[in-house]
């Protein structure tokens, strides 16, 4: 999904950016996808 919306990023590094935002409770918007912890 990440490397379809946003193809000239590195995809591992970039998941793993979302990862650490969402585990700190924030909203990560990567194109049109929005991320979040389910818990909030």
């Amino acid at each position: 999904m990440i490397s379809e919306e946003m193809p000239e990023t590195d995809a591992e590094g970039t998941l793993a950016y979302i990862l650490r935002e969402i585990a700190k409770g924030k909203t990560v918007t990567l194109g049109e996808c929005r991320f979040r912890s389910a818990d909030t």
